[in-house]
C-alpha cells in the first residue's frame, strides 16, 4: 500500500507544550481537515505516514 509523508507544522509542536497526547489529536485533526482522503498511519520526527482511507 502507497505510504504519504505529510510534514507536520511547527505550531502543533509548539501548542502540544510537551504533552505527547494532545500533540497526536492535534495531528489527527490536521490530517482529517487538511488532507480528508488520508488516514495517519504513524509519526516519523516531523512528519506523519499516511495511507488512503
Amino acid at each position: 500500500m502507497m505510504e504519504y509523508r505529510i510534514a507536520i507544522p511547527h505550531c502543533y509542536t509548539w501548542m502540544a507544550a510537551g504533552d505527547k497526547k494532545l500533540y497526536i489529536e492535534y495531528i489527527k485533526g490536521y490530517i482529517k481537515s487538511s488532507h480528508p482522503g488520508l488516514k495517519p498511519v504513524r509519526v516519523e520526527g516531523k512528519y506523519v505516514i499516511c495511507i488512503k482511507k
